[in-house]
């Protein structure tokens, strides 16, 4: 019993499956404030909020990514290093520099972004071959 909770809670931490979560959340809660009896145009809109925030979440990790906030990175950890949150051996904070190639370029950090920016098309694709299928029938 126990062993399977774990696997249960393993399998819920992993990436895809938390922000498949978020994506299914969004469009049901969308679906349910703008409800409609046709299923063509249900089935679309649903696609389409899942899409956007497949779209939204890996745009965002995409920005994180590539360091678009290092400055804003860097002044919260000057901030860290001044109070003494420091790490060990570090006599004097990193500069802007080293920082970047330390911290912000290290692919260990990096999020991935790969399987929300493809899910985000695919959703937004059946979306529109959906909304086309709709507006024929």
């Amino acid at each position: 019993m126990n062993n399977n909770k774990e696997k249960i809670l393993e399998y819920l931490k992993k990436d895809q499956v938390r922000i498949s979560g978020i994506a299914v959340l969004g469009a049901i809660i969308f679906l349910v404030m703008h409800w409609t009896d046709n299923f063509l145009l249900n089935a679309s809109n649903a696609f389409f909020v899942s899409g956007a925030v497949f779209g939204v979440i890996g745009a965002v990790r995409y920005i994180h990514n590539v360091g678009l906030f290092r400055i804003f990175s860097y002044w919260t950890y000057k901030r860290r290093w001044q109070k003494g949150m420091r790490k060990q051996g570090e006599a004097r904070p990193m500069s802007l520099k080293e920082y970047t190639v330390n911290v912000i370029m290290d692919r260990k950090r990096h999020r991935p972004v790969g399987f929300a920016l493809c899910a985000a098309c695919i959703c937004i694709a059946l979306s529109g071959i959906l909304s086309l299928l709709y507006m024929k029938g």
